[in-house]
């Protein structure tokens, strides 16, 4: 039977998690805001720069928030290895 401060304790992390949900989300709507609004400030730009209009590289601002998820990933997997000394993060079948 869980006793009461195991209960607490619990509670508190579910309403951890649902804050660090909360400024996740806001986080990458705020990203995805910013790609929009660069997006529509380089298309302007290209336009009075090329005289027509089309789409190139200031597409990539759209991608700001895949962009932002995936180079955080990777710093994040590459000092997880650096403070691990570069060694695997699983164990061999045959050892102890």
């Amino acid at each position: 039977m869980p006793t009461p401060d195991t209960i607490t304790r619990g509670a508190g992390q579910a309403r951890r998690s649902a804050a660090r949900l909360i400024l996740t989300v806001a986080k990458y709507a705020a990203l995805t805001l910013a790609g929009i609004i660069l997006f529509r400030a380089g298309a302007a730009y290209a336009l009075t720069e090329r005289g027509y209009s089309a789409v190139g590289g200031e597409a990539v601002a759209l991608l700001l928030p895949v962009l932002w998820y995936l180079i955080s990933q990777t710093v994040r997997d590459f000092t997880k290895d650096a403070k691990n000394g570069y060694l695997p993060d699983y164990k061999e079948e045959n050892e102890p």
